[in-house]
């Protein structure tokens, strides 16, 4: 979805956004924004409208997540990653393999591809749950194009997670604590648990000594929490997480090495020392560069959810279907395309006004043209009687030249080209199946080979056979790779002596 695009992170006490712009090759972040939630629900829709209106945010790109775990989280498993094939038998597989009738609940799915095959992630809710969500929304006057949920887009993050894989990313935010697991193909599978956050929540509003609704997790409050205290206060997600890596680790057959941590609690001081300790893992806050250090653990899931829901296609989970399809309008798409087809559409009209006008005064000058260039190309090839095409053959017969002088373009001194050739064709080894691509004179003593042997092997004896000429002072290797055909491509370097 290309224009601009709003990732929606509602918590406890505040509203995180992030607003990126993804282009044809990029995403770019305009800007994050912060804003306090209040008391009551009435006003947190005002909040969201009037916050929205301030910087003109779209209010129907957006993605947004359901709040709290979801009911039921299934892994599926197809020997197919196509989203076509895998609609039409999914439903029938997740009514096999459910407690619950799945038409009476809403689920969606993520598709994870493999080596053979594909997983669906499937993530279940209450159809009450979008149901209030939307409305919640609705009120404040913005209509989300994608609901999903909340681990499952981390995975747009891998490309920013540092540290040796399989990995578990953790956000710990105020409402729930969520979990990624990441091996060398990206996300591989997902959890929550609203239950540990808000154990964590009654933990720190106690060693702070305030009630739950006055906490705030910023790193001035947290400040206040040290060693031991610290470490109760985190016991609810340092329980939580020893249960997911078990998890993880019996899903995957392979041990977590790294643990990467986001949300407003990965800014406390000494969070990532109390993991390190406990779990014996390498442990890093995230960092995403267009965000900063210390605010990129804050809107990491707020970025995440933008990246998702701007780059959603077939197989992206999102809870935006049947009853509660996205019916909007793509404002941003019109957006982004009406400003280049307004000044195409001006452009071409006076592209085509002027060439009209002046066609005629042109059409006298091109003859005119003509007709000088056609006296010069006869000039030049008096034996030819007839040229039809004065311009084309004059850089025909130019580029003929040019290409008999490439060889020897730049080359100084006594050797001559032929003597190089002579030289090289007579030193290479007679027997090797070797075929050389190109030769270039370069820098005044200086040739360059490029060519294709069966192995590396095979290029150092080409390197070794040439270093024992007399003719070149010194052979260098520029670089060897592998071709499609599963031969060896090398590019030589052989500096010429001044004198032979």
């Amino acid at each position: 979805m290309y224009g601009r695009f709003v990732g929606l992170d509602i918590g406890e006490k505040d509203v995180r956004i992030s607003l990126i712009k993804r282009g044809f090759r990029e995403v770019q972040l305009l800007q994050t924004i912060r804003a306090d939630l209040p008391d009551s629900s009435p006003d947190s829709s005002d909040l969201l409208s009037s916050t929205f209106s301030d910087y003109s945010l779209p209010k129907g790109d957006i993605a947004a997540c359901l709040p709290g775990d979801p009911i039921s989280i299934r892994v599926i498993r197809f020997p197919f990653t196509d989203p076509k094939k895998i609609d039409q038998v999914y439903a029938y597989e997740l009514e096999n393999i459910s407690t619950f009738d799945p038409d009476e609940k809403i689920h969606s799915y993520h598709i994870i591809k493999g080596d053979v095959g594909g997983e669906a992630l499937v993530c279940v809710y209450e159809k009450e749950d979008v149901e209030e969500l939307l409305e919640f929304f609705n009120k404040g006057g913005i209509d989300p194009k994608v609901v999903t949920y909340a681990p499952v887009a981390f995975g747009t993050l891998n490309g920013f997670l540092e540290g040796e894989k399989p990995l578990i990313l953790v956000d710990m935010g105020e409402s729930e604590i969520s979990f990624c697991l990441f091996d060398e193909n990206g996300m591989k599978r997902v959890r929550s648990s609203a239950k540990a956050a808000a154990s964590l929540v009654s933990n720190l509003s106690g060693a702070l000594g305030i009630e739950k609704d006055e906490l705030k997790l910023t790193r001035q409050s947290l400040s206040a929490i040290h060693g031991e205290n610290m470490e109760r206060c985190l016991s609810p997600v340092t329980i939580e997480l020893k249960k997911t890596i078990h998890f993880f680790e019996t899903e995957l057959k392979d041990g977590v090495k790294s643990i990467v941590v986001s949300g407003a609690l990965a800014n406390a001081p000494g969070v990532c020392e109390m993991f390190k300790k406990e779990f014996n893992r390498d442990v890093r806050k995230i960092f995403i560069p267009d965000i900063g250090v210390d605010n990129s653990p804050l809107y990491a899931k707020s970025y995440a959810l933008a990246l998702y829901g701007s780059s959603f296609k077939s197989g992206y989970l999102n809870f935006r279907k049947d009853q509660f399809k996205y019916v909007g309008v793509d404002r941003e798409i019109r957006r982004l395309f009406l400003t280049p087809a307004i000044l195409a559409a001006i452009f071409i009209a006076l592209l085509i006004y002027n060439s009209a006008s002046s066609y005629f005064e042109l059409k006298n000058e091109v003859n005119e043209l003509e007709g000088r260039i056609s006296s010069v190309v006869k000039e030049t090839f008096p034996d030819v009687k007839i040229i039809p095409r004065p311009v084309e053959y004059m850089e025909s017969e130019v580029g003929k030249v040019k290409e008999k002088l490439r060889m020897i373009e730049g080359v100084q001194g006594p050797t001559t080209p032929l003597e190089v050739l002579r030289n090289i064709s007579v030193t290479l080894p007679s027997k090797m199946q070797l075929t050389v691509n190109d030769i270039k004179f370069e820098s005044g003593n200086t040739v360059k080979i490029q060519g294709e042997c069966d192995s590396y092997q095979e290029v150092t004896e080409i390197e070794e056979a040439l270093s024992k000429s007399d003719m070149f002072e010194s052979v260098s290797r520029n670089q060897t790779g592998n071709t499609v055909g599963g031969k060896t491509k090398f590019e030589l370097s052989l500096v010429l002596k001044q004198e032979v």
